[in-house]
């Protein structure tokens, strides 16, 4: 009797339809159990394609449908798949920063779940992955291709930094070197330049220099021998004038992060409302730890400028300004994008902290990489 179990395979409502009828015939003859018909069929048919599970199955569904009639449709349209309908799904789904989830669209498109699922898998190919957590969602976890890392340089001038190690004098004994070489004047009120400055992995911001915050300054009005120090008002003048025109003619499109330190001056509501209504994005104060600025790309950026400067004697800050300016336009693009990749690896930002930022190789123009042992593991830094 194999032969009339040949439509096994059939999809639709043809489906086991021989076998069916044969369920629905033992059961009104003999009032047999889905179990004992399922058994007496097994033993006495060679039923390919169904196992003696599937045939239980099939019995118990048979018998409590009474019917070899198909279930009544849910009303929705048989071409639920069309090109039209997966399109919309398309739209809905693919590269879309809120998914509508597949109910909702089943439900707008009046498709049956397991439709919108068969063409989300078979039809476009497209897989779910779950998105990872930030702790600020507007930040995008940090995307170091896109954030523009800025910061003052701190005082550069004629005199170098008083460094307590590298002061010293050789002698026999301390009381033979001549007291004048001894004494190490400081002076009180240096004279130089501070900057701002900002690195991206396009380059370097304002691409042409620093910002000369005393020429910045030199802008206002004041008072007799004033104090000229920045505050929230002229950083928002700084940001309006100087800093947003120098950062969108490296990215005109606007698909920047922009990121500063936790000094109180940008912290302030008004300098956080006009950075809100005039960039598209920013790492907010609040989602950095003040002690991780030290380790940022633009501070690389100032070291090197004060190592160069010290390879040379200047008479005056013009000379040096000089210097500054030709040193700035000397990075490559390359080594910027390489300063700011070293914060893509796979390690904790905070982690990282307690590194000291790598060596720049003037004569390679890259960074040195660094092994470091941590309880016994090696972290690259």
């Amino acid at each position: 009797m194999s032969s009339i179990f040949e439509n096994v395979a059939v999809k639709g409502h043809r489906k086991n339809l021989v076998l069916r009828t044969l369920i629905l015939h033992l059961l009104e003859k003999y009032q047999w159990g889905y179990k004992r018909i399922a058994t007496n069929i097994w033993k006495n048919h060679d039923i390919d394609g169904l196992s003696y599970t599937g045939l239980l199955s099939l019995c118990k569904r048979t018998i409590s449908r009474g019917t070899l009639e198909d279930k009544p449709r849910s009303g929705r349209k048989k071409t639920a798949r069309s090109v039209e309908n997966i399109e919309q799904i398309n739209q809905r789904h693919y590269h879309q920063a809120r998914n509508p989830g597949q109910r909702s669209t089943a439900i707008r498109l009046e498709m049956s779940l397991a439709s919108v699922n068969r063409a989300i898998k078979t039809d476009l190919k497209i897989k779910p992955f779950r998105k990872f957590k930030s702790t600020n969602p507007r930040s995008k976890k940090f995307l170091w291709d896109f954030v523009i890392n800025s910061d003052y340089s701190g005082m550069i001038g004629l005199t170098a930094v008083y460094n307590m190690k590298n002061n010293i004098v050789y002698g026999a004994t301390r009381e033979s070197i001549p007291r004048a070489l001894l004494e190490a004047p400081v002076e009180k009120f240096t004279k130089g330049f501070i900057m701002w400055g900002a690195i991206s992995s396009r380059g370097l911001i304002p691409e042409d220099g620093p910002i000369f915050i005393d020429e910045f300054l030199d802008g206002y009005q004041w008072n007799h021998k004033p104090k000229r120090t920045m505050n929230g008002n002229r950083y928002i003048d700084l940001l309006q004038e100087r800093i947003i025109p120098a950062i969108e003619e490296v990215y005109p499109h606007r698909d920047y992060i922009f990121q500063d330190d936790c000094d109180s001056i940008h912290r302030a509501k008004h300098v956080l409302d006009f950075i809100d209504e005039n960039m598209p994005d920013r790492i907010m104060p609040m989602d950095q730890a003040s002690k991780l600025d030290d380790v940022w790309p633009i501070e690389n950026i100032w070291s090197i400028i004060r190592t160069k400067l010290m390879k040379k004697d200047y008479q005056n800050l013009s000379q040096v300004k000089t210097e500054i300016l030709n040193i700035w336009k000397s990075f490559d693009t390359n080594v910027c994008f390489r300063m700011m990749s070293k914060f893509t690896s796979e390690e904790p930002i905070l982690t990282r902290a307690i590194f000291p930022p790598p060596l720049y190789d003037e004569d390679q123009k890259h960074f040195e990489a660094f092994s470091y042992e941590i309880n016994g593991k090696m972290i690259e830094a």
